[in-house]
Formats: C-alpha cells, structure tokens, sequence
C-alpha cells in the first residue's frame, strides 16, 4: 500500500502554503513530474521585488521539517556562505530541527529569512566588530568546506591535529610522517562499513624534512604500520566533488609531488601514495583555518601473491593486476585539546593518576569512562580471567573472553582514549607468602609502592575484607578512596568515599553506620546464594549490566570531582561523601534511579585515630 503524500495527511496545509505565497507576491510553477512522483516541488522566479531562480522540494514529513531552498541560477556573484557549494541549497535557518516549527510557512522562509540569507552571504568579515554586527543575522557557526565533500571512502579517517600551524612564510609542501591500524583492500571492490584504511598524521616536516608540527593525544603503539607520505598546500579548497578532482588540483598545484611517491604498502603486490592537501578553510564562525584531507592511490604490482583458497578465513583480493584506486580520506582532529574540548569541566585530568582495584562488572565500566574522562594513567588490579557470561554486565567484547580481566581492562581503555597510560597488574589481593624463600616483597609494601603513585584508590572489588584493607592502605599514605558496591540483584548501590585528612571518617565510621543504619540499607534481592555459573569455582551475584552502569557511572562522577576538588571550573562536587543508589523497593519493584547524598561523620564509637 502506497503513502499517501503529507498534503494528504494534513487536508488544507498545502492550500494554506500556496495562498500565502499568492499573498506575499511570490511567484511559482508546480514542477508537474516530481507532482507525479508524489514529491511538491515549486519553481520560484520572484520573492516581491527580487528576481529569483530557485527550486524548492518539499519533504516527505513536512511541515515536521523545513522544506529545501536551492539556488538554482543566481545572478549574483557566488555565495561565499550559507549555500551548499555542489547543491546550491540555502542554509535560510539554523540546522537544528528545533529551529523550525510546524507552523511556519515556505513564505515566511523567503519573504524573512531569503534577504537576510543573501545579504550575510555575500558579506567578507574582517574585523571582530564585522562578525559581531552579523549576530543578528547568523549563528556563530562555522561552515567548513570539508563538511560539504561528500566523496569521502566511507569508514576512513586519518587523524590530525587542530593545533598545527602551518606558516606560509616556512614551507607550502613537505612530507608526513604517518602510522596505519588498519589497511582492507577488499573494501576496494565491495564497501566495507570499516573502509579502506584507518591511520594518523604524527609528523609533518617541510622539504629540508625538519618537522614543524607533531601530533598530541594518540599513542603510537595502537597504529602499528608506519607510512610515509608528502603534504601540499592550496590556495583554495577543491571545487570538485571526487576523488578525481582532488587529483588533478594536485597535478595543477604540485606536479613534482606525484614523482616517486609510490611505496610498498602493507600488504604484499601492492604499492601505496598518501597525500594530505591543507587549505584555508572557515573552522570557528568566521575564522578561517587550515583544513585537510587526504588523497589515497593504490596500485598493484606487476608480481600478484598466490592467493589462499576460498573459505580458509582469509580474503581474495578480488582486483585486476595493474589496477589503480583513487580514494578521498576525510581527516579527523584527535590532538590533546581536540579530544578535551567537548569536556573542559575535565581539565586538568590528564596529569592525574587513579588505582582501580576489581576491574568486573563495575570496574570494568569506571575504567571505560574514566579513559574517556581524560586521566592520564591508570592502574588496573585484577586476578580474574574474563568468562563469556560475563559479558552480559563487563565493558568487554566477545572477542576478549579468556584475557585476564585485567589486561582487559586496559584495551578497554586504550581503545577510548588511546593516549592514556595503563599499568596492569594480575594478582590475587591478600594471598599469603606460601614460599617465604621465594625474595618476595611484603606485600603491605608492594601496594604502598602503588598507591604512593597514584593520586585516587578506587576499589570495585566488593570484597568487605579487601576494602578494609585497601582503605587502610590508602589512608596510611595520605590518599583518597572510594568505595564501589552493588547490592544482589542490581537493586541498589553505594558509593562512599573516604578522605585521609585529619578528623575526617574513616572505614570503621562507615561500618558503623552501616551497621545503626544511620546510613540507610540497601534494597537486595533476598537469594543470598546468588547463582553458580558453569565453570565459575565460586557464585557470583545477579543482577543486569544497565542497573550496575548507574553505580559505575555514578563512582566516576564522584572520582573526577575528588579529582578536581578545588581546581576553578572544574566539576563540582556534591559535597557527600556517602553516595546512596535505589532501583527497586524492597518488595522488588522498580522504581527511577535515585541517589541519595549523606554526610559521612566521625562515628562516635569509633576509636580510630582522626
């Protein structure tokens, strides 16, 4: 059964369009073969006074949407803003959908919004005062050449850094230094949702090979193959839509470039060139900057490798010997500030150091999101290996199942934030010295050496013997420690924190709560057993991956805030230390997420030194 069109679904909407365009004296012809089609599309040649050449289409969920306005001849000089360099299209409001409402009218867009679009589109801003006086008329928005291409290899990036600044005055070309992850030929013939190749710029040199600009904020050793490459500058973006294009400004602008840049690439009978053309282009509103983007040729050798037979694991490469491939790579801004800048409540994070202890169901998740946080090393403790169940409530991946949960970890870590330095440590908390002859270290002594290191103790072991322990441990060395748990079943959660400055609480203050309730209990599940898996020599506790995230999510607030704690503009702190979660009532039902923030005082029972 066909849709009927949205004029149908809203019975006197399009009369109400057509007659206030009649009344706002704009005229138009109704393209009678996309009518056809069920698409309404107007031809409009005057908007009051001025003369016009634009088609208009109309969406399919109009009037939830705005309708298209492309430029379709435009007597003027070209627009250097707010029309679509390939399809002319009119940016007439903000892209946000919010901007339109159901209510507005195509008359409104071009009786309103069409003179102002022409007037700021034609205007050039050289001067702060210019860009502001255009605040009435436009979003501070930037429009970057490089968001209209749409000849990217679907799937690639090459990563770069928003910070280079490439001086004129130094040098228009050169050569970059740049490392692969990954490198699929067989998206050549047959697309990949991975493309062709995934990689980073971590140098760029002028031709005397001085390198003026390296990439901050990636790790070297998650991009295995190094490349080379050459770079070009342009005075101007391409004005062509292929990867053909790009090649032939790069023929016109730099032809010498081309000469023996081909080299063996990554896989064996084939050879590779990278190029990265840089050209001014608008990245704040306003503000012009250099923008990249990358041109990649493939071409085999004369000598093609005996290819595996089929169904062995292995692919075919399916390309004729002697083939060329041109492919356009769209560039990705990961340096250090391009990583930082969605976040700068987080700054500052990177010259921090946290201990996670149990990197399970809830540590494996605190993990995650502190990498993504931005700290700046990590130490994960872990003696456990990672079984497949475990997989219903760990950050990990199927693939990862039989890695020790701690070595886990830090690939979880690494592949969120891959400059983050994680120290891995797999060892069982507690296990006595059987081998006193052994020249094993105390180990009071071994976790001191850790913990003197690092700036924050999280312990997601949910082991009330090893918190004990690694709260001792770490408020005799003068740090703080935060305490992850959940109850059986995911019913509920904690989060306390324990400081180590004088007259603060301390792991007995806590207990003591616990146990007069003046911290309240915990809704549990009342199967204490928990259950058995096959295979696990111990029971574990119930309890689904999305009602453990919120403690998980919840102790990373409370640790970045710790973190920060009296760093302007850092993020806040609620000013609790006992952080109490509930999910379900105790009959079971459940209920919202609600935290509840107490105090934690010094117990009066308690007779520990504060």
């Amino acid at each position: 059964m066909r849709t009927p069109p949205w004029e149908a679904e809203f019975p006197g909407r399009l009369e109400h369009e057509l007659s206030c365009l009649e009344a706002a004296g704009i005229r138009y012809d109704i393209n009678d073969a996309a009518r056809r089609l069920g698409v309404l599309q107007l031809h409009v040649t005057r908007v009051g006074d001025l003369s016009v050449d634009l088609t208009v289409t109309f969406p399919d969920l109009y009037p939830f949407v705005r309708p298209s306005v492309r430029l379709t001849a435009d007597p003027l000089e070209p627009m250097g803003h707010h029309q679509h360099p390939f399809s002319g299209d009119l940016c007439l409001i903000g892209r946000s959908t919010a901007l339109w409402h159901t209510d507005d009218t195509l008359a409104w867009l071009l009786t309103t919004q069409l003179p102002k679009t022409l007037r700021a589109g034609h205007v050039t801003v050289t001067s702060t005062e210019e860009v502001e006086a255009l605040a009435a008329v436009e979003e501070a928005q930037a429009e970057p050449w490089t968001d209209y291409y749409s000849c990217f290899d679907e799937g690639s990036m090459i990563l770069v850094d928003s910070s280079w600044t490439l001086s004129t005055a130094t040098s228009n070309q050169g050569t970059l230094g740049l490392r692969l992850s990954r490198l699929d030929l067989a998206s050549i013939d047959a697309a990949q949702p991975t493309g062709l190749l995934h990689g980073a710029v971590f140098t760029v040199s002028d031709g005397s090979d001085r390198v003026l600009c390296s990439l901050s904020g990636q790790n070297p050793d998650r991009f295995p193959r190094p490349v080379t490459g050459r770079w070009v500058r342009l005075d101007a973006p391409v004005r062509g839509n292929t990867p053909e294009a790009f090649l032939t400004e790069l023929k016109r602008s730099a032809p010498r470039l081309l000469d023996g840049a081909w080299q063996p690439a990554p896989v064996d009978g084939w050879q590779l060139q990278i190029f990265g053309l840089t050209f001014p282009e608008e990245r704040v509103h306003r503000g012009v900057g250099d923008g990249w983007v990358f041109l990649v040729r493939l071409r085999q050798t004369g000598a093609r490798p005996q290819q595996p037979r089929r169904g062995r694991g292995q692919r075919v490469l399916p390309s004729p010997p002697g083939r060329t491939t041109t492919h356009l790579i769209r560039a990705g801004y990961a340096g250090q500030a391009d990583m930082a800048a969605r976040v700068p409540e987080l700054n500052g994070l990177r010259n921090r150091h946290v201990a996670v202890f149990g990197v399970g169901a809830l540590g494996s998740t605190v993990t995650e999101h502190l990498a993504r946080a931005g700290i700046g090393q990590l130490t994960v403790v872990d003696r456990d290996h990672l079984e497949p169940g475990n997989l219903v409530r760990h950050a990990a991946r199927l693939d990862m199942v039989g890695w020790d949960k701690a070595f886990t970890a830090s690939q979880i870590a690494l592949s969120v934030a891959p400059d983050v330095i994680v120290n891995v440590i797999q060892y069982a908390i507690g296990a006595p010295r059987t081998d006193p002859q052994s020249g094993h270290r105390n180990e009071i002594d071994e976790w001191t050496d850790v913990i003197d290191k690092v700036d924050l103790v999280v312990d997601c072991t949910a082991e009330k013997g090893l918190q004990q322990a690694l709260a001792w441990l770490a408020r005799r060395r003068g740090k703080p420690y935060l305490a992850v748990s959940a109850t059986n079943g995911g019913w509920g959660g904690r989060v306390a924190r324990l400081f180590s400055e004088s007259g603060t609480a301390c792991w007995y203050c806590l207990e003591y709560g616990l146990s007069d309730e003046s911290i309240p209990p915990l809704s549990a599940d009342s199967d204490e057993a928990g259950v058995q898996p096959v295979g696990c020599a111990d029971p574990t506790f119930a309890g689904s991956g999305f009602d453990l995230a919120e403690v998980a999510l919840h102790a990373v607030r409370v640790a970045v805030a710790t973190l920060q704690r009296r760093r302007p503009g850092g993020y806040p702190d609620s000013g609790y230390d006992v952080h109490v979660l509930t999910l379900r009532t105790p009959d079971g039902t459940p209920v919202s997420p609600t935290w509840t923030g107490l105090a934690l005082p010094v117990h009066p029972l308690c007779r520990g030194d504060h």
